[in-house]
């Protein structure tokens, strides 16, 4: 699921340059806010019990932030596909925020968290 949701962050971070392509880059930013919501809803749906029940609700408070950045950039990704352009680099701040906010949560556990 990591994986599914790195490349969800990724491809909605590139979407950008496609702007030359016509609505191509609304249509790769609403498929990664679907990639990622869709690892949100079924994480949340069926958690692994095995990991115990503090990572359980650490990841269920995670999931639901996720989901407050994710939705929003998808509808707005959405009504950016019927040409109002303002609405898709609105979805792609959010979603780059977000991002933005991972990289530093996993830079911060890389350099500064001491085992």
């Amino acid at each position: 699921m990591a994986i599914l949701l790195t490349v969800g962050m990724i491809l909605g971070v590139l979407a950008p340059p496609l702007r030359r392509y016509g609505k191509a880059s609304s249509a790769i930013l609403a498929c990664a806010a679907s990639l990622v919501i869709a690892v949100a809803v079924v994480d949340l749906l069926h958690p692994d019990p095995r990991i115990g029940v503090a990572a359980i609700d650490a990841n269920r408070r995670f999931y639901r932030i996720l989901l407050a950045f994710e939705v929003p950039a998808l509808a707005l990704a959405l009504v950016s596909l019927r040409g109002f352009q303002k609405a898709f680099w609105a979805g792609w701040i959010i979603h780059g925020l977000f991002a933005l906010r991972l990289v530093v949560i996993l830079l911060w556990l890389q350099l500064f968290w001491h085992w």
